[in-house]
């Protein structure tokens, strides 16, 4: 009995995931470097939802790359429209307010700040040591064509919610 349910949910599953590409809500991508390690590493896959609502600080994004069209990158929104973002001495803040972020992995170095109009958000690599081309080499990215990654659904052993 038990089985029969766990295949009807997956089933169930399935169809809404597919409902939701084909209605272009839905998109899957597959992670292609480690600058987001340890949250998602090389080889993963994930599904994520366009965007139609205000990104939440800590939410994991796909976005168009500013400056090379086709190419899409994955990051961690650390700033948010109408803020002053800072970071000095490896340490980021908002507003004044210094942010704690568990997903961070790595030292970061330099010196940047932003004054973000409504429009435009910053991004961070939770790998810092591995890469810096998310805000601190790009800048302030527009809100504009954004995907939240909500689920890892591949490699097996690391299926799951991604945080």
């Amino acid at each position: 009995m038990r089985k029969s349910r766990a295949m009807g949910a997956a089933a169930v599953g399935v169809v809404l995931v597919g409902f939701g590409m084909w209605r272009g809500r839905l998109r899957r991508f597959e992670v292609t470097e480690d600058s987001m390690a340890p949250a998602l590493a090389d080889g993963d896959y994930v599904i994520a939802t366009r965007l139609v609502s205000s990104p939440l600080r800590g939410d994991v994004v796909v976005f168009p790359h500013p400056h090379s069209p086709g190419f899409l990158m994955i990051k961690r929104v650390i700033g948010l429209p109408g803020e002053m973002v800072q970071i000095d001495n490896g340490q980021i803040a908002a507003n004044g307010h210094l942010l704690a972020e568990p997903w961070a992995n790595g030292a970061m170095l330099g010196t940047h700040e932003w004054n973000l109009d409504d429009r435009h958000l910053v991004v961070l690599s939770d790998n810092r040591t591995v890469s810096t081309e998310d805000s601190r080499e790009l800048g302030p990215l527009p809100v504009g064509d954004l995907w939240r990654v909500g689920f890892r659904y591949w490699p097996p052993g690391r299926i799951g919610q991604v945080s």
